[in-house]
């Protein structure tokens, strides 16, 4: 006779088709936990490709740091995400967007690349051009700020072009997945950042154009009103540029302005924007200086001309600029005013001799009223 199992209970108190019927429930459950999750990775993965588009697509600066801190909080469980980005120099990186760092903590918040005590894992990172893990122990660098130590940091770069790095903290160390997601990001902002320069360099001198450097204006006076803060503008002209084109030739006026794009650069700090504004024009911009500061550092620009020798021949050539300042806000509370005064205070020093800097005041409004 033959008996059967099924239905028959077990020391544990079950049966066997009560076992199978649990086990069977433990699948469905399972398989339906990983359908959902599944779902959730197709959606994310969609949603990933949409915000790498996004990314690709941004022209500024900002909007990319904007839009890699986005993405990073929607798929990495971190407290905290910092997008640092260079100055012209890479000699010191800057917050451009973050997520859980005090408002306060943004603008102290800079990493020196060139200095051992300040440099930490960010700037070891983008120095480096590698990415810098929990895993990892990097002999010989310390941070510089208690206030944020970050735990992960990839660089933003692009052929030989270093642009920035991406800083995160958590807790847990990355997932292989997510390694190679940060790669992706951190290589797709590296060509976004490359072609936003390219959009905003002028092409002859390599200096940002007018174009940005009026919506960096717009930016910075923004913050200047939300801080309570000054910001300057000097417009320079260089003085008898047309006799210059006629002597040398205008091939010669191009590389003059090259050379003097060049010493502009070294000269003014890397806070300080500089941009070609037309022609034989150039602009810059001194966020938090008076325009008592900006005058200072014009006048020893215009000294420091006097040593170089600008001629195309053996026959000595010395090149000088007149320039105007305005100051917000003592002077003006917006762009369009700020620019149009330091034009006015420009012409000023135009009729006053040329080889000078004058700064913008109410009289020379009514001057030309």
């Amino acid at each position: 006779m033959i008996t059967t199992m099924v239905g028959r209970k077990k020391k544990g108190g079950l049966t066997n088709r009560e076992m199978l019927q649990e086990r069977l429930q433990q699948q469905l459950a399972e398989n339906n936990r990983l359908q959902k999750e599944l779902k959730y990775i197709d959606s994310m993965d969609n949603l990933f490709f949409a915000s790498m588009i996004r990314l690709t697509s941004r022209l500024h600066a900002a909007d990319v740091g904007k839009e890699i801190t986005g993405l990073l909080m929607n798929y990495l469980d971190a407290d905290q995400v910092a997008v640092f980005l260079s100055d012209e120099r890479n000699e010191r990186l800057r917050i451009v967007d973050q997520h859980g760092i005090r408002d306060d903590l943004k603008a102290k918040l800079v990493y020196e690349v060139g200095s051992e005590h300040r440099r930490g894992k960010v700037g070891f990172a983008f120095l480096e051009k590698h990415p810098i893990t929990k895993r990892d122990v990097v002999i010989g660098v310390t941070e510089p700020y208690a206030v944020f130590n970050p735990d992960i940091c990839y660089p933003i770069f692009f052929q030989d072009r270093r642009f920035g790095v991406i800083a995160i903290v958590r807790q847990q160390d990355l997932e292989e997945r997510e390694r190679n997601m940060l790669g992706v990001i951190s290589a797709i902002a590296g060509i976004t950042l490359n072609n936003t320069r390219t959009v905003h360099a002028d092409p002859l001198t390599q200096l940002y154009n007018i174009g940005y450097f009026r919506e960096r204006l717009d930016v910075e006076l923004q913050q200047a009103r939300g801080q309570q803060k000054a910001l300057s503008v000097a417009i320079i002209d260089l003085d008898n540029f047309k006799i210059y084109n006629d002597t040398y030739g205008h091939q010669a006026g191009d590389l003059l302005l090259v050379r003097l794009a060049q010493i502009f650069v070294n000269h003014f700090d890397t806070e300080e924007i500089v941009a070609r504004y037309g022609g034989d024009e150039f602009i810059v911009m001194f966020p938090d200086l008076h325009k008592k500061d900006a005058l200072r550092i014009m006048g020893h620009l215009l000294q420091a001309l006097q040593k170089y020798d600008f001629a195309s021949t053996k026959q000595k050539a010395s090149v000088t600029f007149s320039a105007g300042i305005s100051t917000y806000p003592d002077d003006a509370l917006n762009a369009t005013e700020l620019i149009r005064f330091a034009d006015q205070a420009l012409y000023a020093a135009k009729r006053a001799g040329r080889n000078t800097v004058m700064m913008y005041s109410s009289k020379l409004k009514r001057e030309d009223m």
